[in-house]
């Protein structure tokens, strides 16, 4: 029968390599630091207020984000709005953001959930929606004066304090076609119109509207005051 051969014990390679693994500690390399990305740097310059740097990261990324709002926007919605319509509003309000000093992403990840968040909102026109609500009458028109009330209200805090009533109001509602509803009805169009750009039955937008309009005064006396 043969037997094993002996571990060798006269300094080989195998004893060597036996005797570093039971008595020394094993190598660690550094860990390698990535640089950070043009995003990253960018996002730090906003951080600090700087309104070049802001408007530098919709210029430079100003394709990825139409590219979201197309992909967000109905076909009826991107006859109406143009993306790149859309894309200067984003532009205009990260400004007001990063001016205000009230830019408050941390992160990358939180730097274009805000961005797609002003892209989706901003089908949505300030003047466009003062417009609005002043001519309304019928049965809207309680609910439209009140809704201006309260825009006029925050209005004398800025314009930014405007947009985030606004953004309040349209994440009251996560389903997408109640949002689609009450942007188009922001926007001046007729229920009717808007039943064919959703894809439903005038009905049903007439139903649906009634519950948004319901929450919505709901909300604003919430809000009286605040």
């Amino acid at each position: 029968m043969r037997r094993p051969h002996p571990v060798p014990t006269n300094g080989s390679g195998d004893a060597s390599r036996l005797q570093g693994q039971a008595g020394t500690e094993p190598r660690v390399s550094a860990p390698s630091v990535k640089a950070p990305t043009e995003v990253q740097l960018l996002l730090a310059r906003m951080q600090a207020g700087d309104r070049d740097a802001a408007a530098l990261f919709v210029t430079r990324y100003g394709f990825l984000i139409r590219r979201r709002i197309r992909g967000k926007l109905s076909p009826a919605m991107r006859r109406i709005f143009d993306s790149l319509e859309i894309l200067s509003t984003v532009g205009r309000r990260l400004d007001l953001y990063v001016r205000a000093g009230q830019f408050n992403a941390q992160s990358e990840g939180q730097l274009w959930a805000l961005v797609f968040r002003m892209a989706n909102n901003a089908v949505i026109d300030k003047s466009r929606i003062f417009r609005r609500l002043e001519k309304v009458e019928a049965e809207d028109s309680d609910f439209s004066r009140q809704m201006l009330a309260r825009l006029n209200d925050v209005r004398q805090r800025g314009d930014r304090e405007v947009e985030i009533e606004i953004e309040h109001a349209l994440g009251l509602f996560g389903d997408l076609i109640d949002k689609q509803i009450l942007s188009f009805w922001l926007s001046g169009t007729r229920l009717s119109l808007i039943a064919e750009y959703v894809g439903l039955a005038p009905t049903a937008v007439r139903k649906r509207w009634q519950t948004i309009r319901s929450k919505l005064q709901a909300h604003f006396s919430v809000r009286v005051g605040q």
